[in-house]
């Protein structure tokens, strides 16, 4: 099938991608996600903490009885935590993916010029535009992954459901990422609705693509350095070599 074929060309990506990276010295561009992700990433980490200690006094204060108090503050203020690292991790991703957009658009041009020379891009948008679109665009999918999440969870107390949510939430959560990797290498062609027209057409791609985002994210420190411009990379290749962009209209 064409979705299973592109999600390998989306996965196989990558190990073009490292050599590209090196070829363009495309590393220079690691420094301003690098701060954006430390800033959003310690924002995140900071209320965890905050949450921790006023959902524990919630919790203290809820529970009628003396005996098991601490119990159910250190509880709650774990479980508190926990639920706010989770929608951290999720948000900060997006809005990394958002903030660095005009950065990361100029790592796609210059693969773009690199590998297709031959395709002539729009007229280029300015910062503040790539910003903006970035921002609509990957806001937009914060929306949508948080309500397909939700509404997961909820049908995972369904026992046959429950079996498939997790693989389920993690495809979701590679598809959305992937879009908003491709979409870079889409804003020299398409205006932001042509962009997401001409996405569902790949969805396998982005599929593969947001797979290995997502793992590499989970490395720790090292994953916040290098899965940005190495997965922007590797849309980029995939962009230009397996979709149809001559025919664009």
């Amino acid at each position: 099938m064409k979705l299973f074929k592109n999600i390998r060309l989306g996965l196989t990506a990558y190990s073009e991608a490292l050599g590209l990276i090196r070829r363009l010295r495309l590393w220079t561009f690691m420094a301003i996600p690098l701060g954006i992700s430390l800033v959003v990433t310690l924002s995140v980490s900071t209320l965890a903490w905050q949450t921790k200690s006023v959902v524990s006094d919630y919790f203290k204060g809820f529970w009628p009885w003396a005996f098991g108090s601490d119990f159910m503050a250190n509880l709650g203020g774990i479980l508190g935590s926990i639920g706010v690292l989770l929608m951290g991790f999720i948000m900060t991703k997006y809005l990394v993916l958002a903030l660095s957009a005009p950065f990361m658009s100029a790592v796609a041009e210059k693969i773009r010029t690199h590998l297709r020379p031959e395709l002539e891009p729009q007229d280029g948008n300015n910062f503040w535009a790539l910003l903006w679109r970035g921002l609509r665009l990957n806001l937009g999918n914060l929306t949508r992954e948080v309500t397909l999440t939700l509404l997961l969870l909820i049908f995972s107390f369904i026992p046959p459901f429950g079996l498939i949510t997790t693989p389920l939430l993690f495809l979701i959560q590679a598809y959305f990422v992937g879009v908003g990797n491709m979409d870079y290498s889409l804003e020299a062609f398409f205006n932001y609705r042509q962009s997401k027209s001409f996405l569902n057409q790949y969805r396998g791609l982005a599929v593969g693509n947001g797979i290995l985002f997502n793992l590499l994210a989970l490395i720790p420190f090292v994953g916040v350095i290098i899965v940005l411009p190495l997965s922007v990379s590797a849309a980029a290749i995939g962009v230009l070599r397996h979709t149809d962009l001559e025919n664009r209209g």
